[in-house]
């Protein structure tokens, strides 16, 4: 008989092996207990033997059992490196995808685009810094941006009415609570102002900087007619020959700093660079740059940290007048890698992984001095597209002026409208935003309230240390 293990017939053999058991249980004699004890033990080796074979019934080959693993690893492989590999190429590739204004071939060399040594400038105001100027404020704005120019014209570009008085107006309900201006600094700038008092007035100048339209000559004069009529009529044009448009604000913002460098020089004190949807609060900035403080409001209080919200406190008064650079500052930012983004930065252009710290373009205040070395610093450094970062970073870090951060310069805009009241500058006013945000302000039957005798500090800003 051929006992070799068959996977065909293990039931028929299951059954064998029962009748064995059952027949050698009966064949042993009762009084044979070593037999019986044997026996039992033989038919339970037998017993494990062929529950191993069952167990191991029908056997993959080896090769074929290989085969799988090799192609289990393979297949995990496959899998880490589809995962993998996308990282390790964004991170040596992030930031390769170009400009459509400024690719890798584009030369980016200010004096390529701007003639630094005389005036190329299509309009320019007449007398233009002809007179002692305490304040001129350059509004970087579209050609096409007619209906912001005029609201700012009609709001708080009227310096005539929004002056230093307006300030008493704004704030006399708090008097006591902030400083007033030095009595050194009105001494020191009083060739730019008049009247004394909560009548003193400074001499303010406002103007526009605008580029020209890229097709130009195919959309025909209609905008460049405007845009003549505009300057007869307000004189606050200056228009230079480059292209307007977001990726040329680094030319716009040097242009401004050119004519201002070379026109008002000797006859002006402090410069404020600022966007068309910004609302600056002269009379507040007027107040600062005589080295008063701003009352705090209960609404302005998120901006300040531990040491600003002292407005009573010395330290917080502008005592130098020159090297002054003034705005919303901003450290250890890392440039956008999404090409989506408007502030998308390639990598040919800004190389490091981390921008120098850098004032807010909505708003940022020089000393006259500080203009012209910003503007010397740009002959011999590399243009970079976002105006912010290489006006108050790249330039400002070759000219060695240190940057100032003030809580009240804000690169965005408050919900709460006495936060325009109590700040210098507030930023993004879209559409009829500016006139909302200038009513509040200009009705001044309205006082603000500043924060509760018992306010938390937990409220208070921990700002970087840069």
């Amino acid at each position: 008989m051929d006992r070799r293990w068959n996977p065909e017939n293990v039931e028929e053999q299951c059954l064998l092996l029962a009748t064995d058991i059952s027949t050698t249980s009966r064949a042993a004699p009762s009084g044979s207990e070593d037999e019986a004890v044997a026996t039992s033990g033989a038919v339970r080796s037998k017993t494990k033997l062929r529950q191993r074979q069952l167990r191991n019934r029908m056997p993959l080959p080896r090769m074929l059992r290989r085969l799988g693993c090799y192609t289990l690893s393979a297949f995990i492989i496959f899998v880490l490196l589809l995962v993998y590999l996308p990282l390790v190429y964004l991170d040596v590739h992030k930031r390769s995808a170009g400009l459509p204004d400024w690719t890798l071939e584009t030369s980016r060399r200010i004096g390529d685009y701007l003639d630094l040594g005389r005036s190329s400038a299509l309009i320019v105001p007449k007398d233009f810094c002809r007179n002692k100027t305490f304040l001129v404020i350059a509004v970087c704005t579209g050609v096409d941006n007619f209906i912001q120019r005029q609201t700012i014209r009609e709001t708080w570009g009227n310096t005539t009415e929004f002056n230093y008085p307006a300030f008493a107006k704004l704030h006399g309900h708090l008097k006591g609570h902030y400083l007033p201006p030095l009595p050194d600094r009105l001494k020191t700038y009083g060739d730019y102002l008049s009247g004394e008092g909560d009548s003193m007035t400074a001499s303010v100048r406002i103007v526009f900087i605008v580029g020209r339209q890229k097709d130009e000559a195919l959309l025909g004069n209609e905008t460049l007619t405007r845009i003549h009529t505009e300057s007869e009529q307000y004189n606050d044009i200056i228009q230079d020959n480059f292209v307007d448009s977001y990726n040329n604000l680094t030319l716009k913002s040097v242009m401004a700093l050119k004519h201002i460098s070379h026109s008002c020089f000797n006859t002006s004190a402090f410069f404020l660079k600022c966007d068309d949807d910004t609302f600056v609060n002269i009379p507040n900035l007027l107040h600062f740059l005589l080295g008063g403080t701003i009352p705090l409001y209960n609404d302005t209080l998120d901006y300040h940290d531990r040491s600003t919200y002292l407005v009573t406190s010395p330290q917080n008064r502008l005592k130098a007048s020159s090297e002054v650079m003034y705005g919303h500052q901003f450290c250890n930012v890392v440039p956008v890698s999404e090409v989506s983004s408007k502030w998308y930065m390639p990598s040919y252009m800004y190389k490091p992984e981390a921008y120098p710290k850098y004032l807010s373009g909505a708003g940022y205040l020089l000393s006259i001095d500080a203009v012209q070395r910003l503007f010397e610093a740009s002959f011999n450094t590399t243009l970079v597209y976002l105006e912010d970062v290489y006006i108050t970073g790249l330039c400002a870090q070759k000219a060695k002026i240190r940057r100032h951060h003030h809580p009240l310069f804000s690169f965005a805009h408050s919900k709460q409208m006495c936060a325009f009241k109590g700040s210098i500058t507030q930023h993004q006013l879209k559409d009829d935003s500016m006139v909302v945000a200038w009513n509040h302000v200009s009705n001044y039957s309205i006082k603000c309230p500043s924060p509760g005798r018992f306010f938390s500090q937990v409220r208070l800003r921990k700002r970087p240390i840069c």
